[in-house]
């Protein structure tokens, strides 16, 4: 017997006319601009072995992971990111080319979202890693080159919210394993109250995390914390000015500094930062330095990039 099949599986879509037209005009605009910056297209395969994907981000991401066996026996996995794929080809494909490697792509990625159910399990996403530059320079670049992807995708009302994973280190670095995993939940929740009862009796370093969590502005706030700043935390808040006084002031105006981020601490090693817009609930864009990364394929390399989420910028554009 046949049937009609009119279900698909949960967290897919059907695109088309119009949201399938938004997202390939976002597509050719981002990766046109990243073209004429000087970074290199890389179509990485819409599959790999798993431990690429657990390499890069952990034992973590596993459950994450949309997984099926092939016939030699090993695991298989839907991409889960650019970024592992990329470092999985400069470390083997391009080994030995020269330094800085500019690369762009853009595609889907596939995820699970077990603890957030109803998020879609693709997304369309665009970016660019620049690999084998550690400088500041190479973080400004990459944080102008997203405000530039903003303005080239059309945007008119976004704000880059920028961190530096080194403010809050020393803080976290003080406390237990199990105490660091409840007080990085209230600064993620930014929730005083708990926030301040964890901290409470807790070294002084670890105590000041109550006040750097909240701090968000523009330079004269990062200025004001610096002033009575330990050396530690210092070098991250240095970093955050000069980049600052690289940037132009049109540039300036869509950057605000937000020291309590610490969604991708065990990943980033530098500057982090989230893109939002009008209209979306959530970032539609991420990014940041990952120094340790290409050590992991056996390359290592300082690396900073950035990745747009396609579907949630067009999706704020249709509201």
């Amino acid at each position: 017997m046949t049937r009609p099949i009119a279900l698909i599986p949960p967290g897919a879509i059907d695109l088309t006319g119009a949201a399938a037209g938004s997202r390939r005009r976002l597509q050719r605009g981002a990766l046109d601009l990243l073209e004429r910056q000087g970074y290199q297209e890389l179509l990485p395969p819409t599959f790999e072995y798993e431990e690429v994907f657990l390499r890069a981000g952990g034992p973590g991401v596993a459950e994450r992971l949309l997984r099926f066996g092939d016939r030699d026996g090993r695991i298989l996995a839907l991409r889960y990111d650019f970024t592992a794929s990329l470092a999985r080809v400069a470390a083997t494909t391009l080994r030995g080319s020269a330094l800085p490697l500019r690369l762009s792509y853009s595609g889907k990625v596939f995820r699970q979202e077990p603890e957030r159910g109803g998020r879609p399990r693709e997304t369309l996403q665009a970016g660019a890693e620049l690999l084998g530059h550690g400088g500041l320079a190479a973080d400004v670049e990459v944080v102008r080159l997203t405000l530039e992807l903003a303005r080239a995708l059309g945007l008119r009302d976004y704000q880059l919210n920028l961190g530096h994973v080194g403010v809050l280190a020393p803080g976290l670095s003080a406390l237990t394993p199990e105490d660091r995993a409840d007080v990085r939940r209230w600064i993620d929740r930014k929730d005083r109250g708990n926030l301040t009862r964890a901290l409470a009796g807790r070294p002084a370093e670890a105590a000041r995390l109550a006040e750097l969590a909240f701090v968000i502005g523009r330079r004269p706030a990062l200025e004001e914390v610096r002033a009575a700043a330990g050396a530690a935390v210092r070098e991250g808040l240095e970093h955050l000015l000069q980049l600052d006084a690289a940037l132009t002031p049109a540039e300036r105006e869509h950057v605000v500094y937000d020291l309590g981020e610490v969604r991708g601490l065990e990943y980033y090693t530098g500057i982090q930062f989230e893109l939002f817009i009008a209209g979306a609930g959530r970032a539609v864009g991420a990014g940041g330095r990952y120094d340790e990364l290409m050590g992991r394929f056996g390359a290592p390399m300082p690396a900073v990039g950035v990745s747009l989420d396609l579907d949630g910028i067009a999706e704020a554009a249709a509201t």
